[in-house]
């Protein structure tokens, strides 16, 4: 059994003491000992609940004592969502951290006494739970079936309070999903008069609408006329510095990409820069006037003069289909 494991399993933090670990195996052993819970996994969780008593109480570190190294707390790792423009800038995220505590209002029960009595959930009213074939006396309820234990309003029953602390975090330029930032002492406490752990935030990347990440190259669609792929020109395109410029040569009215060298997520130590490699989307016009009826027609009789070079696939077709007579 794992130490994270052992905690997640009786809800207590990297500080706790002894004595909390011991009452929250109580707390727990009241809900799930076979003796009291018909549950059918009863007895096995209540075997795991006790092995994990064993197990976090041999490894509680010593507190203080002349002579004594002072123990270090454990590091805290949780997930930070970042958007492509942070890697490729740098600059500051936010990171919600939380920490439970005992309830202060049920001193970690989870339960509180209630003005009025209530089914026992434990017997379902009947005062006695099976274990095997024989019938004992429900401890949850003493055997009346009732009971005035309800579940603490503040903690909802777990016998804990959250507390939420924003961090702000500063994100250097060139990182990549996957890569953790570190906050020194911000990590789970240590026992006596230790160092605090750290905090290591693993980068995720925040879905955007334009750009996609791979590797470190920046990936977008740029729609741009069809006459700009036919003719050639200069196109701005967008990046998270600014506008960069393309030039597009003349060629085929299909769609094509081009990069930008360095443009995408910096270098970062041994990491090289990215690019930034742009597909241009041919878009065809969909508003017509005279002038521009005029200057298609003209277009195509020069296309007819030039040939089946130039629309090769049309030409086989005509001449397949469409045999002179």
């Amino acid at each position: 059994m794992k130490t994270l494991e052992a905690r997640k399993l009786l809800g207590v933090g990297p500080d706790a003491s002894p004595e909390a670990i011991k009452k929250a195996f109580r707390h727990l052993a009241m809900l799930w000992h076979p003796d009291r819970n018909p549950a059918p996994d009863a007895g096995e969780v209540f075997a795991r609940l006790s092995t994990a008593c064993d197990y976090l109480l041999e490894r509680v570190p010593a507190r203080g004592g002349a002579g004594k190294t002072a123990s270090r707390g454990e590091d805290r790792h949780q997930d930070i969502e970042i958007e492509i423009e942070r890697l490729c800038l740098g600059g500051q995220a936010e990171a919600v951290l939380e920490s439970r505590r005992e309830c202060a209002a049920c001193g970690g029960a989870g339960h509180v006494e209630s003005g009025h009595s209530q089914l026992c959930a434990i017997c379902q009213g009947s005062g006695r739970v099976r274990h095997g074939r024989a019938l004992f006396r429900c401890e949850a309820c003493g055997g009346r079936g009732y009971t005035r234990r309800a579940p603490c309003p503040h903690c909802e029953g777990t016998g804990e309070s959250v507390e939420r602390r924003v961090l702000t975090v500063n994100v250097p330029p060139g990182v990549l999903p996957g890569d953790e930032l570190r906050l020194e002492g911000e990590g789970y406490p240590a026992a006596g008069k230790g160092r605090p752990g750290d905090l290591r935030l693993r980068i995720r990347l925040r879905p955007h609408p334009l750009y996609t990440l791979d590797g470190g190259d920046l990936l977008l669609e740029r729609p741009v006329s069809v006459f700009t792929l036919l003719g050639g020109g200069m196109v701005a395109v967008p990046s998270p510095a600014g506008p960069r410029y393309l030039e597009i040569q003349p060629g085929t009215g299909e769609a094509r990409e081009q990069s930008i060298p360095g443009a995408g997520v910096p270098a970062r130590g041994k990491r090289a820069a990215g690019r930034l490699r742009v597909r241009f989307v041919p878009v065809l016009p969909t508003a017509q006037t005279p002038a521009l009826v005029k200057l298609y027609r003209a277009l195509q009789a020069e296309i007819d003069r030039a040939g089946q070079d130039c629309l090769p696939e049309l030409a086989a077709w005509e001449k397949h289909w469409l045999p002179k007579p």
